[in-house]
């Protein structure tokens, strides 16, 4: 097979022959369900191939939050769903596979990876260790750790 990036591979073949060449051991599938990609057999997902996987959901006032924000960030277990937040109350019916919720996000809870707009490592350990979370938010410990305000570069 003829070294693709992540990103052609899964732009130039149809779902059917990517699902053909991972049967054919040829390739892995990675992602959250609903938002899987392929690539080559030994080569692992990196920050920006998991972000891209989910650019396509993204629209103004909309982040990627909780689990599905440390997944793009450090990888680890995949979400059984992608963690959706709005600006909007207003409900939001996506997919089986995105579970929305409102909630309100200061700038500087946000960033930007490519075309994904996610939750700071800071914000989505406090968030998931909120929620119960607490293995998951220790992932993110070494970025929150690596970025945090007044630290001294050595």
């Amino acid at each position: 097979m003829t070294a693709l990036r992540p990103e052609e591979l899964n732009r130039n073949f149809a779902v059917g022959e990517l699902q053909a060449m991972h049967l054919a051991g040829e390739l892995t599938r990675h992602g959250i369900p609903g938002f899987e990609f392929y690539l080559p057999v030994g080569e692992f997902p990196s920050l920006e191939t998991r972000a891209a996987s989910l650019e396509t959901l993204m629209r103004p006032g909309r982040t990627i939050t909780g689990r599905s924000a440390r997944w793009v960030h450090v990888g680890g277990p995949v979400p059984p769903h992608v963690e959706l937040s709005r600006r909007s109350g207003t409900p939001l019916r996506v997919d089986e596979a995105v579970r929305c919720r409102f909630r309100r996000l200061k700038a500087s809870d946000v960033m930007r990876l490519g075309g994904l707009v996610l939750t700071t490592p800071r914000r989505t350990a406090l968030d998931l260790r909120r929620e119960g979370f607490e293995t998951e938010a220790r992932m993110l410990d070494p970025l929150v750790d690596a970025v945090r305000p007044g630290s001294a570069a050595s």
